[in-house]
Formats: structure tokens, C-alpha cells, sequence
């Protein structure tokens, strides 16, 4: 059958403890307070640090109680500070007689598991709810919720923080429960920041789950050690095939697409006819062309401009080089420029406000969804494993992403960035001053 259930763990801050100790009395007693109506309807089991409490029947009990949690024990600083996690549930459980007098809890099922599950992702104050809670309250309960929470639209209070994986994989939809903006009929509550992702980019997929596919399928033995490194954020190793399914994997629900990049044109052009992902980008561009409006997106070459025009002199280059330029044209990827000097600048200025040290300035920025940054491209054929491709993947709620996006979005601000026109095969690339116009696709 199905149950809510409430976890709350007790997060002990305080150097004072005999203090620490009263809070908990006093955090014990708000509880049995509050349920003191309903002792037919719950079930309470001690944890140790905390408290699983089992509602049998369907209701706000649980999210009303975590509000009068909070509101009798607000997140502050200081010595009297007690630090709080709930975690909201609603899944099947069964009772089993026995276990109570094993263990304590006289039930067993995906539930109590889950639960325990969100107050492990909890971060000091969170109160996270699985998606099953959620979809009951904003459904079943929608009116007792505007009568609990008046004045504001009810999902101003619920963040969707995407699809966790917990224990064996099992997947979580989870969901922040959290006011910051205090009011004469709502008190603040919750943690509005995300949970720390504590198991890495493999197993927390923020926004689209199709990225953990080209993950578990080709990587296969390797996947264990490419877990551990992204845990540790070090960079990881792919070869062709797997870099070509995860591009796709990654780009295959995004509208825009902005990059950085220190190849030049015809070593560009090179590595992706390898790995066809300049193929993959052009197909999902078409795919979305009715959604044009949305199809602004930048590549900024970070080099000398006689370089550019050295590799579309070269004899040898030529040919790529020019394949590179007109494919931008075609697809309306506008292709930009800027000296290095300049990049640099902007880079060392943004590190040092920050204190945010970049991996690289190769990027690839998908627009609230996910940031690739990119070390040099290893073109030795001779390699015992091939062509490689090096890389650190980030999802949108990071640093790394926060401060990227502000990488692209400063350097695109900047007076001395230029548009790359090319036009006539026989005549060279021009540099003009951008004036802030995206190319329109030229879709064939």
C-alpha cells in the first residue's frame, strides 16, 4: 500500500552540549505536539540522529509539519543553532510484524527507503519531497495548500531539481521545498540552494536523463573508473565512438549552443569529420527549425587573425578550412573572433572576482543544460587507443557553468570581437566589428 512518510536527521552544530541536547528535547516535543491529534493515523521510529515518522493516510500532515518545524526552529547562526534535514516521501510499504522487534520499524518497502534517501541529499535546512509527494499535494490537496500557504502561487515554493541516483541506481525525482522571502502570512523555511551533488555528474542528471545513456552504454567496463574520476573532477578520456553518442546524447533536446574554440579551421574540421559531430549538430538544428527564433548560437575562434587566414592560404588547408567557414554559414552558427590577448584578460579578471580557477577554455556552454570544457585535441594517429578527447563535464547548477556562461557572455560584450564573413572561395576571410547580429540558418 501506499504511505507518506517524513524523515527528519539532526545535523549536531552546536559546541555547547547541553544545549544542543534541550534543542533536541524541545524539537521532540513540537513533534509529539503537533501529532498528539493524530496517534491512530503515524508511526514514529528513532533513527538514532534523527526520526522516521509513517502517516497511514493521505494528507498535508507532512508538509504542514516540516512548516511548524521550521518555523519553531528557524535556520540561523549562532550557539543555539540546530541544523535540520527533512526528506518527504509517498511510496509502497508493507508491515511486517516481526521487524519491530528486530529493528524497529514494522515496515519495509520503497517508502521508508526513499525517505531516507532525500535526507541523505539534504543539505543543512533542505526539506526535499520525492516526486510521488509532490504531485499528491499540488494535486489532491491543492486547496488546503493555498489555505496553508496564502497570497503567492503555490509552485513558487517548489523547485524542481531534477532526477537524482541513490543507492543501486535507483532513481529519484526530487523537488525543494523552500521560501526565502519572509511575509506577514509565510515565515522563511527551507534551503533554496541545490543539494550538493555528493555522488557525482554520473549518478545526478539535472535536466535530461538521456545523458546517462551514452554513459552506461559505452562505456561498459570502464564506467566504474569514469565514475570515480568526474567524482574527484578530473578530466576523462573518450574515444570517437563514445564522444559521438554523447554529443548527441547531450545536444539532442538543447536549442542553444554557444563555444570557444583554440583549433584552427581545418584541425577543427578534421577531428569532427572523424566523429561527425558537426554532422549531429546540423541534423538537431534541423530539427528545430520551428523554433528558429531560438537558434542564436556563437562559436568565438580565441586566435590571431593571421592565423585564420594562414590556414585558408595554405594549399594544404585550404579546402577544410573553407568547409569549416561555410558550414557555419549554412547552419547559422555565427563565427566570431578575438585575439588572445584580450580572451586572457577577460579570463584573469573573471578568475580573480571569482576565485574560480577555469580547466580550460576550450567550451561548449548548452544553454541551461549542460558545460563541456575541453583540453587540447590529440590529433597522433599513432596513439595506442586512437584519437582522444579530454574533457570535463558540468551540469547548469554549477560553478563552473555559472562562471563559463559568464566567460562567453563577457568576451561577446566586448568591443573587440569580430564576425568572420567568407563568401567567395577565392577571396580570404573578413574581419569585421560584430554589431550583435546572429547568422539565420541556411538550411539546404
Amino acid at each position: 500500500m501506499l504511505y507518506d512518510f517524513f524523515c527528519i536527521d539532526i545535523v549536531g552544530s552546536s559546541k555547547n552540549t547541553q544545549l544542543q541536547n534541550e534543542n533536541i528535547k524541545e524539537l521532540l516535543i513540537v513533534i509529539k505536539d503537533f501529532l498528539s491529534s493524530y496517534e491512530k493515523e503515524i508511526q514514529t521510529v528513532f533513527t538514532g540522529d534523527g526520526v522516521i515518522i509513517w502517516f497511514k493516510k493521505e494528507s498535508l500532515l507532512s508538509l504542514q509539519l516540516a512548516l511548524k518545524i521550521h518555523k519553531e526552529f528557524p535556520q540561523i547562526k549562532g550557539e543555539s543553532h540546530l541544523g535540520l534535514k527533512i526528506g518527504i516521501a509517498r511510496g509502497d510499504a508493507i508491515e511486517i510484524d516481526s521487524a519491530k522487534s528486530l529493528v524497529g520499524i514494522p515496515i519495509w518497502g520503497d517508502g521508508p527507503a526513499i525517505v531516507r534517501s532525500l535526507c541523505d541529499l539534504c543539505e543543512e535546512g533542505h526539506i526535499l519531497l520525492d516526486i510521488n509527494i509532490y504531485k499528491t499535494i499540488i494535486t489532491k490537496h491543492k486547496n488546503e495548500l493555498e489555505r496553508l500557504l496564502p497570497t503567492y502561487p503555490n509552485y513558487q515554493f517548489f523547485q524542481d531539481l531534477g532526477e537524482y541516483f541513490v543507492k543501486h541506481k535507483k532513481s529519484i525525482h526530487v523537488y525543494n521545498f523552500c521560501n526565502n522571502t519572509p511575509s506577514n502570512n509565510i515565515h522563511i523555511f527551507g534551503n533554496n540552494n541545490f543539494p550538493v551533488d555528493k555522488r557525482g555528474m554520473i549518478d545526478r542528471i539535472n535536466i535530461d536523463s538521456e545523458l546517462s545513456h551514452p554513459f552506461d552504454t559505452f562505456f561498459e567496463q570502464e564506467a566504474l573508473l569514469l565514475k570515480n574520476k568526474i567524482d574527484h573532477g578530473y578530466n576523462i578520456i573518450l574515444l570517437d565512438e563514445s564522444m559521438k553518442n554523447m554529443y548527441y546524447a547531450l545536444f539532442m533536446h538543447a536549442v542553444k549552443y554557444d563555444s570557444i574554440n583554440t583549433m584552427l579551421p581545418s584541425m577543427f574540421l578534421k577531428y569532427h569529420s572523424n566523429t561527425s559531430l558537426l554532422n549531429y549538430q546540423a541534423k538537431l538544428r534541423r530539427g528545430s527549425i520551428k523554433n528558429k527564433a531560438g537558434l542564436e548560437s556563437v562559436r568565438i575562434m580565441v586566435m590571431e587573425k593571421y592565423n585564420i587566414e594562414k590556414d585558408w592560404e595554405n594549399h594544404n588547408t585550404r579546402e577544410a578550412c573553407v568547409d569549416f567557414l561555410n558550414w557555419h554559414k549554412d547552419w547559422g552558427v555565427t563565427l566570431l573572433q578575438m585575439e588572445p590577448l584580450y580572451v586572457n584578460e577577460l579570463r584573469r579578471n573573471i578568475e580573480e572576482s571569482t576565485n574560480f580557477l577555469f580547466k580550460s577554455i576550450d567550451i561548449g556552454l548548452w544553454k541551461d543544460k549542460y558545460l563541456i570544457q575541453s583540453s587540447e585535441y590529440q590529433m597522433d594517429n599513432k596513439m595506442d587507443n586512437g584519437i582522444k578527447y579530454n574533457m570535463w563535464i558540468s551540469g547548469s547548477n554549477t560553478i563552473s557553468y555559472v562562471n563559463c556562461e559568464l566567460f562567453i557572455d563577457t568576451i561577446l560584450d566586448h568591443n573587440e570581437i569580430y564576425e568572420i564573413k567568407y563568401d567567395n572561395y577565392n577571396r580570404k576571410p573578413e574581419f569585421i566589428k560584430w554589431n550583435h547580429t546572429y547568422w539565420e540558418p541556411n538550411f539546404k
